[in-house]
């Protein structure tokens, strides 16, 4: 799995390729509790890069959704494919998530939220 967290301004935008592995997906939790703790708790997912989303992935996207709503932010996911999409939809988890077109659509987001 390849991952990056990058800093955006006041946004943290993570890049995920695949979320399959839970044991892995701990891994970037874990970052992205210590980036919560030292006060950064507004986050963007990229999927942009992954092909396949499962049980493990809803898991992982709920999971930074909860830490960061938690800590007074929030999380958008961007680039949602075809398939994740429907996904979504038929998870009932379509209307949980704050979806955008690109990152830049969910830096904006967050920018009127201001």
């Amino acid at each position: 799995m390849t991952y990056s967290i990058q800093r955006q301004e006041e946004i943290q935008v993570l890049s995920v390729d695949n979320l399959i592995s839970e044991f892995e997906n701990r891994q970037i939790l874990e970052e992205v509790a210590d980036i919560i703790e030292n006060g950064s708790n507004r986050f963007v997912i990229d999927l942009a890069d992954l092909k396949f989303l499962n049980s493990a992935g809803l898991n992982f996207l709920i999971s930074v959704l909860t830490k960061s709503r938690n800590a007074g932010g929030d999380t958008v996911i961007t680039n949602v494919s075809e398939d994740a999409s429907k996904l979504l939809v038929l998870t009932k988890l379509k209307h949980v998530f704050t979806t955008a077109n690109s990152v830049e659509d969910a830096r904006q987001l967050f920018a009127n939220q201001n």
